[in-house]
């Protein structure tokens, strides 16, 4: 894969979000709703435990903005701490615990399980001066508590059309999805964190072109995209596909080669007849 598309794909593409109002999620209970700016991340306080739906909307800029469950005895004075560790480590610091976010468009939402306890929404996206943006002030602690008002999870998880399992270095499922609106259930069973993108290959374009291509958006059309999700986490994302060959891949990097996990083979082909 070139240099300069390693860059490219290191970004969250501004893209139309194809996801946000898909048919598999219409039911999908309430949301939590969350506003990212430069600089700034607004959302609820509180949140009730479940399975719920965080809808994400970039008021301007791009952002990758990702859920990160910490532990119980985590206060506000820590998170600084924990946005310093972010910005510099590969992988998410220990002991907190990536459990997904929207990373393709300006608006997307993904189903993630809030369990009760301490969270915080932090964007991994690095700016030019080669920060992530959490360390510029884009991140929110939010705390999961039973019984509190507000927004509002379901209990169950939602009904998926798809699944596909994300392992050292690779996804695992079937290499043909249903056409149409659909709710792919991802699970890492890891050991470490992974994302997955799905980009179109446009007519006539091969895998092979878009790997060497200095500019990825001349190949294939990024439609959606799951953000990291650390080992034993489940999320789900909204899909809607027409007929055609996507790619999924992973531009996650290793904790140990400090490479795309692309590189080391996570990319798989995907046909919708």
């Amino acid at each position: 894969m070139s240099i300069g598309m390693l860059g490219t794909l290191s970004a969250c593409r501004d893209v139309p979000n194809t996801n946000a109002n898909t048919n598999a999620s219409a039911n999908a209970g309430a949301d939590v709703s969350v506003t990212v700016r430069a600089g700034a991340i607004v959302a609820p306080d509180t949140v009730r435990p479940g399975w719920a739906r965080v809808r994400v909307d970039e008021a301007d800029g791009e952002h990758i903005v990702v859920v990160f469950r910490l532990p119980t005895t985590t206060t506000a004075a820590d998170v600084p701490a924990f946005v310093a560790a972010l910005d510099t480590a590969p992988a998410t610091p220990r002991p907190a615990v990536a459990v997904g976010g929207p990373e393709v468009g300006s608006r997307g939402d993904v189903i993630v399980h809030l369990t009760p306890g301490v969270y915080v929404l932090a964007c991994v996206r690095r700016g030019d001066d080669g920060h992530r943006h959490a360390y510029g002030g884009e991140s929110r602690i939010v705390h999961v508590r039973a019984g509190q008002p507000g927004d509002s999870t379901f209990a169950a998880p939602p009904p998926s059309t798809q699944a596909v399992r994300l392992i050292d270095f690779a996804f695992v499922g079937p290499d043909e999805w249903a056409p149409g609106p659909a709710l792919l259930r991802i699970e890492t069973t890891g050991p470490q964190d992974h994302q997955l993108r799905l980009a179109r290959l446009r007519d006539g374009a091969s895998v092979q072109a878009w790997m060497a291509a200095d500019d990825p958006d001349t190949v294939a059309a990024t439609i959606a995209g799951m953000a990291r999700v650390g080992a034993g986490q489940v999320a789900y994302l909204p899909i809607d596909l027409t007929r055609g060959t996507y790619i999924a891949y992973c531009v996650v990097a290793d904790v140990a080669t400090k490479r795309p996990h692309v590189e080391l083979g996570m990319l798989r082909m995907i046909h919708v007849p």
